[in-house]
């Protein structure tokens, strides 16, 4: 349901001034228990300074969320995430999120963000890699939530070996003007021609001062 909204231009965004680090430290919290299960080592390296965001709080969450939750999925039992937010070369939000999990092979990433696409070393009969099936809908979701809020994403991958995979974002998203429906438009032009000729005849009328009020004998001079 949220895809579809974001893909159709109908997701509110809900812009608040916060900090980074509240939202990585608890979001991380939130998947301990997960990462614990399988004795992931779950890392958090947050650069100090950074500036305040004025983003939507929930999906700043959210990608992160989606993110993690992708990571402890293809990550074996063992293994380790990293979780870092940091400041670009041109002064934007960088949160990364890195692992030593399966990996992307390399004919599969030109997809890895379509909706239903998890490429054929998922979704294939390996024992190892299987069990990681899943819908496929979280890097989708990432992917459009970046874009909603002013980013992008990216990653780099070796198969077998690990991926990381970051977020950029602006540290202020600034508000997009509402783009009116034809119907909307339309409406507009009807009560702008219902100003006019509103206008039009109230100049047609007579003065008060040249009407008497109503009952009142007009005073010839």
């Amino acid at each position: 349901l949220d895809l579809a909204k974001m893909e159709s231009g109908r997701m509110d965004v809900r812009l608040t001034d916060f900090k980074i680090e509240v939202v990585v430290n608890a979001q991380c919290d939130l998947v301990r228990a997960l990462s614990d299960e399988k004795n992931i080592d779950l890392d958090v390296r947050i650069e100090s300074d950074l500036p305040v965001l004025h983003q939507d709080q929930g999906k700043v969450q959210q990608i992160l969320t989606n993110l993690l939750s992708n990571a402890i999925k293809f990550t074996p039992e063992g293994g380790r995430i990293c979780v870092s937010a940091t400041r670009s070369a041109d002064d934007e939000l960088l949160l990364t999120v890195e692992d030593t999990g399966i990996g992307i092979a390399e004919e599969e990433r030109s997809f890895i963000f379509e909706k239903f696409r998890q490429g054929s070393a998922v979704l294939g009969n390996d024992n190892l890699t299987r069990k990681f099936a899943g819908t496929g809908l979280g890097l989708s979701i990432v992917k459009e939530l970046c874009k909603l809020l002013g980013g992008e994403i990216y990653f780099e991958s070796e198969f077998g070996k690990g991926s990381r995979f970051t977020a950029k974002l602006p540290w202020q998203r600034k508000e997009q003007p509402k783009v009116q429906s034809s119907l909307t438009a339309r409406l507009d032009e009807v009560t702008q021609s219902q100003r006019m000729e509103l206008a039009r005849s109230t100049r047609a009328l007579p003065s008060p001062e040249a009407v008497g009020a109503p009952g009142t004998p007009t005073v010839e001079k």
